[in-house]
């Protein structure tokens, strides 16, 4: 290992470190931004937010002082910025040294004289939020492939917290209008049914409890169960989440006990193998119930109910099958997404909380329907997952991947939807005969020939998944080079990966061979 790789990594997992400790989000950004600054060598690094439309610049986040030269609430025009350049290309931008590299006429130059400048573009919510940029007055030697690299990841970094933060904000004004909601839901709502019940009743008697007053009772009587039930899961979920090692066929005995004196006419078997113990929470009681309760109310007449447990070295499998014909779409949908569709109005509140205990265990629900009945599935880890192991091992493989990026023999390249291209490695720009910095951002057709029908073939591979095949690259340094690809499509959604390299020998196109000589 080369001392320099040695020297990123370790200044990789401080970052790291940082970003995922429980600190408050400037003073994440601001030790983040400090890493930058002192891995660069520059003098300062700054989070800014741009307004594009009234083109303001403001600083956020900073290594500054209060009495630097840029603080946090700083306000500048972005015209005057070298950061107008990076959001306008949604791109990296390095200079070294901003006259020596054509830059000594630039507006930014001209109002500072910041010599050198690195500036990566945050987009948060598909839209751009500002930048991550780092600065020095004096000139400094040119910025390697390994700068832009790290830069570039505090970036990514920052733009991520920055998405939870936002996130955080919008679950906590949710969160205050769901407890105001609820307040009105359990008291007003229900005392108000509660006494539109009475004056109904008063009217059904005096009319004989006719058809149409025996009808008005049920709706409110429906409401009024709504609304309790609404209580009831308002308790659980705020409940303690705190899990303790369970017994599992223990509770689904008790729960099958209660559901068959509750459901006289269903039949129900147990099925379930020994010692199955494992961490739940006491939430987790209620899945089973649900979804037992269910089974025994909608699996037809006479129904049978078959609860079975089984326990591999990862996972818990609980099965509730019954032989009635089934959810409907809607209620599988609620199981499937947790998300309570406004046509049912509330019906599946119990599948909801259902949905939502499993989820917080890290499981799932599945649903199958068949001729012969209806089983769901609940799958969740035997041992609950470790947040930090899972940070650790996501970090591992972040290393695992970047040095095998930075390293390659092969010119790697990941694009967008646009076919912009958003990483390269070092091979990459000598294949496409441009720098590093100035190949992020250019798109893939920009370095191939004309009557070549990219459009129609980056479709297809977008729709197909993968494709392999060879082309001619027309590098901006004037060079033609034959180039063996192989791509990836959403190697993460919305991201796709090329992997190409040079060969000597023609080019096959639609089953013609074309010498360099010919060309």
């Amino acid at each position: 290992m080369s001392e320099r790789f040695a020297i990123d990594r370790t200044v990789r997992d401080e970052l790291y470190e940082t970003i995922q400790s429980d600190a408050a989000f400037d003073r994440k950004a601001r030790e983040a931004l400090e890493l930058g600054r002192q891995y660069l060598g520059v003098d300062n690094g700054h989070l800014t937010r741009i307004d594009r439309e009234a083109n303001r610049w403001e600083t956020i986040v900073s290594t500054d002082p209060p009495d630097g030269n840029i603080p946090v609430g700083l306000d500048l025009d972005l015209r005057q910025t070298y950061c107008r350049r990076v959001v306008e290309a949604n791109s990296t931008i390095a200079l070294s040294d901003a006259p020596n590299q054509g830059w000594g006429n630039d507006p930014a130059f001209e109002a500072f004289g910041v010599h050198c400048y690195h500036g990566t573009s945050l987009v948060v919510d598909g839209e751009i939020y500002g930048t991550a940029c780092f600065i020095a007055e004096e000139p400094r030697d040119e910025f390697s492939e390994e700068d832009t690299v790290f830069a570039e990841l505090v970036a990514k970094l920052l733009e991520r917290e920055l998405e939870n933060e936002q996130n955080r904000a919008a679950l906590t004004r949710q969160s205050n209008l769901a407890i105001v909601l609820n307040r009105v839901l359990r008291h007003n709502l229900r005392n108000d049914l509660s006494i539109a019940r009475g004056f109904t009743e008063r009217m059904a008697e005096r009319l004989d409890y006719d058809t149409d007053s025996e009808a008005a009772l049920r709706s409110i009587d429906r409401l009024i169960a709504l609304s309790e039930k609404a209580n009831r899961l308002d308790r659980i979920v705020g409940s303690d989440t705190k899990r303790e090692p369970t017994d599992v066929a223990s509770v689904i005995s008790q729960i099958v006990g209660r559901m068959s004196r509750a459901h006289q006419d269903a039949s129900f078997q147990i099925h379930c193998d020994d010692d199955i113990v494992t961490s739940l929470s006491p939430s987790f009681e209620q899945v089973l119930k649900e979804l037992v309760e269910n089974a025994a109310k909608h699996g037809g007449s006479d129904p049978t109910v078959t609860v079975s447990a089984s326990a591999t070295a990862q996972t818990i499998e609980i099965t509730i099958a019954d032989t009635g014909p089934g959810l409907d779409d809607q209620e599988a949908e609620v199981l499937r997404t947790g998300i309570e569709t406004p046509l049912r109005h509330g019906s599946g509140l119990g599948l909801w909380l259902a949905h939502w205990i499993v989820v917080t265990h890290n499981g799932t629900i599945d649903t199958a329907v068949t001729e012969e009945g209806t089983t769901m599935t609940i799958t969740i880890p035997r041992q609950p997952v470790n947040g930090r192991e899972r940070l650790l091992h996501l970090t591992r493989q972040h290393d695992l991947f970047e040095a095998i990026f930075i390293e390659a023999n092969d010119a790697i390249v990941v694009v967008d939807d646009d076919a912009r291209i958003l990483h390269a490695n070092h091979e990459a720009s000598v294949m496409y005969g441009v720098s590093r910095e100035k190949l992020l951002g250019q798109t893939l057709p920009q370095f191939l020939p004309e009557w070549f029908d990219f459009t129609t073939v980056f479709a297809e591979f977008r729709k197909e998944g993968s494709d392999q095949d060879i082309v001619p690259i027309l590098g901006e340094d004037g060079v033609e080079r034959n180039v063996e690809y192989s791509a990836t499509a959403d190697i993460i959604p919305g991201n796709h990966l090329f992997i190409g390299r040079q060969r000597s020998d023609g080019i096959k196109l639609d089953g013609a061979t074309e010498s360099e000589g010919d060309r």
